[in-house]
């Protein structure tokens, strides 16, 4: 399979946020215990080294997700491709083009609908929208 290295590259991924946090770990056990109370700046900022890091790497791993995904439907758009050879080529349309007033004109026009019958006489109107 051709994603294998992308998979490789995940793990890749997975193993170097894991050794991040591990020595963000460790880094504010350092800190806290050479200090005599409880700091809050090393804390803090160990947290967000934490967060900051859980974004990053999830970034890296949605980008190579679609990068997978795209290979994938590419694949599968050469495998349909590759199949269809023998199937009649149709023109491609053109969207905004408008079509020749020749051909709108020849076409069926569309029955009217019919017209709602006369409301009787003798009836009065009880509520209005």
């Amino acid at each position: 399979m051709k994603a294998d290295g992308m998979v490789w590259v995940q793990r890749v991924v997975g193993a170097v946020f894991a050794v991040g946090v591990l020595a963000l770990i460790g880094a504010i056990v350092t800190q806290v215990g050479q200090a005599e109370g409880w700091p809050p700046l090393p804390i803090f900022l160990g947290l967000l080294g934490i967060v900051v890091l859980l974004l990053v790497s999830a970034g890296c791993l949605a980008l190579i997700s679609v990068a997978i995904s795209a290979r994938r439907g590419a694949e599968a758009l050469r495998r349909i491709a590759g199949q269809g050879l023998s199937a009649p080529v149709a023109a491609p349309a053109r969207p905004f083009s408008q079509p020749p007033l020749r051909e709108v004109a020849s076409e069926a026009q569309p029955e009217p609908a019919p017209a709602r019958p006369a409301r009787p006489m003798g009836r009065t109107l009880v509520a209005e929208r």
